[in-house]
């Protein structure tokens, strides 16, 4: 993950929104940040999280290969 995913995911939510969101601490999620990769299980999550506002093709381009892989049928 790049600064500029970094700074978009933070200029949709903070640490905090998305840990509350998630169930999760948001130090797990700075854990996420720092090391610039959210763990597989929590990608369709945090995008969902996020408002489909960031694809999980951005987050990880290997796993989602295409820009529409992921995303809900409906569109975002």
């Amino acid at each position: 993950m790049d600064h500029k995913l970094k700074e978009k995911i933070k200029s949709c939510m903070s640490r905090v929104g998305i840990g509350n969101q998630l169930g999760i601490s948001s130090q797990a999620v700075s854990k996420w940040m720092s090391r610039g990769k959210v763990p597989p299980r929590r990608i369709l999550p945090l995008c969902k999280a996020l408002g489909w506002k960031i694809t999980p093709h951005e987050i990880d381009p290997e796993a989602y290969p295409s820009p529409t892989d992921g995303l809900p049928k409906e569109g975002v």
